[in-house]
């Protein structure tokens, strides 16, 4: 859902580093409490709160704005938003911003004044309007037929092969267990005793199932040689980093290309993000068939920036 939920770190999070101090001071009792002084002269709340607004006023209430004329069609045409969409959205923003922990989530919200709720919810609405997009795609059974025959290669499942191995010292460490493999020994037990690989060791040497490209970027030692053999077969000794390495292919699973009633779903799902409008389009229509009421002149040009949304340009 890459067209709504791209805007979140830059519009949504810039605007509440500044909306953050606008509502957080707004909350205050004391507006003339004092949050700075320069030399003797003070900086009060109210001041920080009336500079805050006239900086981010329009930008927050646009946001409020759009988020509402999402929320109310999608309730109108029964959308909604599960859980497991909305943590599906955190991850994908986790992913494209390079946040890999929760500390460094918890950083960037707290850098924003943002809570953790306040972008969930933030999300949802993004899940939401994405959806309303979406629903306004009406995929043909030819567009399906041409996506299935331009992305085969993309569609098809690559081959993935299981592969166990055994780590030593030496090269004649690694000749002797492999004669005893030739002499019917189970790879499985010598890995146990012999291996040095402490990951794999306890598990009888297995590694685990690998796609080529998977195999290529972890262990590219042993990838060319890996997807040369057939199920059952075991490398000759492969030099490597720690020493030797004997590898065996435990099974082979194929690739497999999915039929076009198979694909269907997936095709059509990928169509409809592909041909839904842009964010700003999709409110623009909402806001032009709802009743918007700008109540403070201050805020007139609002609706119309949401109405009428400028053309982004391409750098």
């Amino acid at each position: 859902m890459n067209k709504v939920l791209s805007p979140v770190i830059g519009a949504l999070v810039g605007a509440a580093i500044v909306g953050g101090i606008w509502y957080g001071t707004s909350a205050s009792n004391n507006q003339n409490a004092v949050v700075a002084k320069v030399d003797n002269t003070p900086i009060t709340r109210s001041q920080l709160l009336a500079e805050s607004e006239s900086y981010a006023g329009s930008s927050m209430l646009s946001q409020l704005i759009t988020n509402q004329l999402v929320l109310d069609a999608a309730q109108q045409q029964n959308i909604k938003a599960s859980d497991a969409e909305v943590n599906q959205a955190l991850l994908g923003l986790e992913q494209q911003n390079g946040i890999t922990s929760d500390s460094q989530l918890n950083e960037l919200l707290q850098q924003s004044h943002m809570t953790k709720d306040q972008l969930m919810t933030q999300l949802k609405v993004e899940v939401l309007g994405q959806k309303l997009a979406e629903s306004k795609v009406k995929v043909t059974d030819k567009q399906i037929q041409s996506y299935y025959n331009k992305n085969k290669s993309s569609l098809t499942t690559p081959e993935k092969r299981s592969i166990s191995d055994i780590v030593v010292k030496t090269k004649s460490k690694a000749q002797d267990i492999e004669n005893q493999l030739k002499q019917g020994k189970d790879f499985a037990t010598l890995a146990k005793s012999n291996s040095i690989d402490s990951v794999t060791k306890s598990k009888g040497g297995a590694m685990g199932s690998f796609t080529q490209s998977d195999l290529q970027s972890q262990y590219p030692e042993i990838a060319s040689q890996a997807f040369k053999l057939s199920q059952g077969a075991v490398s000759d000794p492969i030099k490597v980093s720690d020493g030797y390495e004997l590898i065996k292919v435990t099974k082979i699973t194929p690739a497999k290309t999915p039929t076009l009633a198979q694909a269907k779903s997936e095709i059509t799902t990928a169509l409809k993000e592909q041909n839904a409008e842009s964010p700003q389009q999709l409110y623009a229509d909402l806001a032009k068939k709802a009743n918007i009421q700008i109540l403070d002149s201050s805020y007139a040009s609002v609706k119309d920036s949401i109405e009428n949304p400028q053309p982004t340009t391409m750098s």
